[in-house]
């Protein structure tokens, strides 16, 4: 297995170069997971964001975004980011972006923004109902960095891994250490749910939600970049928890794509504080399985909600992780 480069600075690595008026590229190679076929969702889903940032006026923020998966652009070639302005408003703004590669489209997203004190202006009264975090959700010191976590159900199975594994392993611990993303975890996230004493033991796939909390590592210097942030990290640990909810071991899938991403934006984000990223199952079948994601500051508020259908292929006669 190949070794992997993996970029501490995550407002770097998502930098985009402006070639023309609402056209930008990529600055950086785009990032592609290891034995994945195409960059990371991510990172599409976070330069449009980024793209369309640039084109709106100060004063604005995003409230919601939706993104569908059209191709998997290789890190080979510069991926071109389309901005097209569909309405400018008093109070919203709405963008179009379509991410291109050699010519053809692999990725659009639409994008909505308002003013970011709209919520101080006329009426005065509103209606305020806001989703709490879990009621059974660990204290914040059980959850352990990726590279704790990760290593100790490592010591602690290490009878049952592949001889070929140890390749997998270096390259998990290495993105942990290296990559730009801090993540705590529970032991229990690397595992199926069918463990005795697992929390998930006898629970229904309507009771699990699956936690961690994430923070950026590096400090953020534009504060807009934080939604940008968000965006990247709302992507990862997404699709792949769907085999928590079937008490599976979380990456036997045979493959996983993702099919379309939305956010809501809620409330304004501190990326570089850690915030708890909480994710439930709505629904699989036909091969394709619906997930919700809600992200809450250390304050329990609700600041984003995270939707994705993603395409979940197994192959049954081999149930054992890849690992």
């Amino acid at each position: 297995m190949p070794e992997f480069t993996y970029r501490s600075n995550i407002e770097k690595s998502l930098a985009l170069v402006k070639i023309k008026p609402d056209v930008f590229i990529n600055k950086e190679r785009a990032y592609v997971p290891p034995g994945a076929r195409g960059v990371f969702g991510g990172t599409l889903i976070a330069q449009s964001l980024w793209a369309a940032i640039k084109t709106v006026p100060e004063g604005f923020v995003p409230s919601s975004l939706h993104s569908y998966f059209l191709s998997g652009p290789d890190d080979k070639s510069p991926i071109y980011y389309h901005v097209h302005r569909l309405r400018d408003g008093n109070k919203f703004i709405s963008r179009e972006v379509k991410a291109y590669q050699k010519d053809v489209l692999m990725f659009t997203q639409s994008l909505s923004f308002t003013l970011a004190d709209l919520g101080n202006s006329k009426p005065k009264k509103q209606l305020t109902l806001s989703k709490s975090v879990p009621k059974d959700l660990k204290p914040f010191d059980q959850f352990l960095s990726s590279e704790d976590s990760f290593r100790q159900v490592i010591k602690d199975n290490i009878a049952s891994f592949k001889p070929t594994a140890s390749a997998i392993i270096h390259n998990f611990l290495k993105r942990f250490k290296q990559g730009a993303l801090d993540y705590r975890l529970t032991t229990d996230f690397w595992k199926s749910g069918r463990e005795a004493g697992h929390p998930d033991e006898h629970k229904d796939a309507d009771d699990i939600h699956v936690d961690m909390y994430v923070k950026v590592k590096e400090q953020i210097q534009d504060p807009m970049f934080h939604y940008v942030a968000e965006a990247y990290y709302s992507d990862s640990y997404l699709l792949v928890t769907t085999m928590k909810f079937h008490k599976r071991p979380l990456y036997s899938a045979f493959m996983s794509v993702s099919l379309d991403h939305t956010l809501y934006f809620h409330k304004p984000i501190e990326a570089n504080d850690y915030n708890l990223f909480t994710v439930e199952h709505e629904k699989s079948g036909d091969n394709r399985t619906l997930l919700k994601g809600n992200l809450f500051n250390r304050n329990g508020e609700l600041l984003t909600t995270i939707i994705q259908e993603g395409l979940i292929v197994l192959k049954d006669d081999i149930v054992k992780p890849k690992l």
